[in-house]
């Protein structure tokens, strides 16, 4: 059905997007469910925050893994690339943090101004890459769709529990 690759991460990604819509959408239209909804919302963004930070790794090891052309690294190909490296964790760590926050210590709201800043963060990182070369025009159209879908909903749910819309 589908032939390109691109085209699979495009739906996968949209897929993607579900759970984000459908537990914003709890928390804001069903109270009596909300705490729950907003525990699971806060769990998968942190694991979705993760991978929009693993990608980066895949920036930086897919030339220096195996150089396609043979040409040698030189130091400042291998400075970019660290930097990907190193830009790649963050993102996890931001997760981990947020996820932390909400279970250890009840902090619904810190962990989703975390993770807002983290998605935020992300995309504005990637952005920056696409100047430099290192990001594709196509992913960072679908990257900053989704972002901006996901801030959304992030920013509702943030509003929610900051203005008591919610019981628990």
């Amino acid at each position: 059905m589908f032939k390109q690759p691109f085209t699979v991460a495009v739906f996968i990604t949209l897929a993607g997007l579900v759970p984000f819509l459908a537990l914003g959408a709890v928390v804001l239209l069903d109270p009596l469910a909300s705490e729950t909804a907003i525990q699971v919302l806060i769990s998968y963004g942190a694991v979705i925050l993760s991978f929009t930070g693993a990608v980066h790794w895949g920036f930086a090891l897919r030339d220096t893994a195996h150089p396609v052309n043979g040409t040698p690294l030189t130091p400042a190909t291998l400075g970019a690339e660290r930097q990907l490296l190193i830009f790649g964790t963050v993102p996890a760590i931001i997760g981990w943090v947020a996820l932390s926050l909400m279970l250890h210590f009840n902090a619904p709201a810190l962990a989703l101004f975390l993770l807002l800043a983290g998605f935020f963060i992300t995309v504005v990182v990637e952005s920056i890459g696409r100047g430099r070369g290192v990001v594709a025009a196509n992913y960072l159209a679908l990257r900053w769709a989704v972002s901006v879908v996901v801030l959304l909903v992030l920013v509702a749910v943030l509003f929610a529990v900051l203005t008591g819309m919610r019981v628990g």
